[in-house]
């Protein structure tokens, strides 16, 4: 049965990586096409961000409230749902207002639901169910780099979200057929107090620092890679190049999964993020120095040992510095920040500044950005000696 569960739950994973190849690679392109410019596409990605900050603590907090109600397939399955419906009223070609009403509930529903997908994987954890998820979220990469790559074959936006609309199904079966879960009812007493985030800070200092360095790190990553296909066009490439890249980028991050528990027991989690941010940075420091192709596609490959071991490992840094009655606000808040503060901040920015200055002015401010980020987790780390460990790592 623990078999069958960590499988249904990579398949969870593949089909979720699948589909946001559509909506996160390829939705500037797609935007492009559609006729919007730099500005009014930033703005599109920083709403969808905005509103997934808005609204994942608000989740959150609600399944607390109804945990004995209302299970974590139900809650994925509808945002399933209102993504589909978005993404067809998409296909219609509303005009700017309806665009931005579209992009406002993507941010609710498919930006949101990766923090809630992930969640699931700590429950299981704290039930005693074995599901690995360093593995499912590396055959997480795999299906995102298929799919990026057959989907860089098509030219038409309407080719693109007629494939996401499609994606979206096997998502939505993934999640209605894995074993049902309620929430932290399983993982500690119900009765025992509420926290907030300000005592939560206070008494595990070194997840307030962790969040700011993913706020700084994320914001650099996602203003240059919300025009990293303008990269590739200034370099000769295409759709067809960027889906190469793109390919190239999310296999590296299959290693840095297989490889994690081999570096987690040599290394341990706080130098593994270290490492992770550390190449986060390099690799936006080198894609802005890439004189050509060849040069770029090396620099997205560094995602293995940036990024790649950011998605390994950041569920395993909480297991590890928080206490289990805490996992769902915490993902929920690493969420906020990567895809949420990250992308609200990044992808507006990134728009307004391609759009008066360049791109070498765009990737010069995302390295620094980048490099605080990297700063702020090395000194926040300090704190980790004096936070307490809860959970031993698999």
């Amino acid at each position: 049965m623990e078999k069958k569960l960590h499988y249904q739950y990579v398949l969870l994973q593949c089909s979720f990586y699948a589909v946001s190849a559509c909506f996160i690679g390829y939705m500037v392109p797609v935007l492009q096409k559609q006729g919007f410019n730099h500005s009014q596409i930033g703005l599109f990605l920083g709403l969808r961000a905005l509103f997934s900050v808005i609204f994942q603590p608000a989740i959150a907090n609600f399944m607390e409230k109804f945990q004995a109600k209302i299970s974590f397939n139900q809650l994925i399955a509808a945002m399933v749902v209102v993504s589909m419906a978005m993404t067809g009223v998409q296909l219609l070609q509303p005009a700017f207002l309806g665009m931005t009403f579209v992009f406002i509930l993507y941010g609710v529903s498919s930006f949101s639901m990766v923090s809630f997908i992930d969640a699931m994987s700590t429950l299981y954890f704290y039930q005693g169910k074995k599901v690995n998820y360093p593995v499912a979220r590396g055959a997480g990469s795999l299906s995102y780099a298929i799919s990026a790559l057959l989907i860089g074959s098509l030219v038409e936006a309407q080719t693109i979200l007629m494939a996401q609309f499609f994606l979206f199904i096997p998502l939505l079966l993934a999640v209605l057929s894995i074993e049902k879960i309620k929430g932290i009812e399983a993982a500690h007493d119900e009765k025992e107090a509420q926290v907030s985030f300000k005592a939560l800070f206070k008494e595990y200092p070194v997840f307030k620092y962790f969040l700011l360095a993913v706020i700084f790190s994320f914001v650099g990553k996602e203003m240059s890679s919300s025009f990293l296909i303008d990269v590739y066009r200034s370099l000769g490439g295409d759709n067809q190049s960027y889906g190469i890249g793109t390919f190239l980028l999310a296999s590296s991050e299959i290693p840095a999964a297989i490889l994690f528990t081999k570096l987690l027991d040599r290394v341990g989690i706080r130098r593994l993020m270290l490492m992770s941010f550390f190449f986060a940075f390099l690799r936006i420091f080198l894609i802005m120095l890439a004189p050509n192709l060849f040069f770029l596609n090396f620099a997205q490959m560094l995602q293995m040992f940036g990024n790649g071991l950011f998605w390994a490992g950041n569920i395993q840094f909480i297991r590890t510095v928080l206490p289990a009655k805490y996992s769902v606000k915490a993902q929920a808040a690493v969420g906020v920040c990567y895809l949420g503060i990250g992308s609200g901040i990044g992808a507006p920015l990134s728009g307004v500044i391609l759009e008066q200055t360049n791109l070498l002015t765009l990737l010069a401010v995302s390295s620094l950005l980048a490099l605080v980020g990297l700063i702020v987790l090395f000194f926040g780390s300090k704190h980790q000696a004096h936070s307490k460990v809860i959970q031993p790592i698999e």
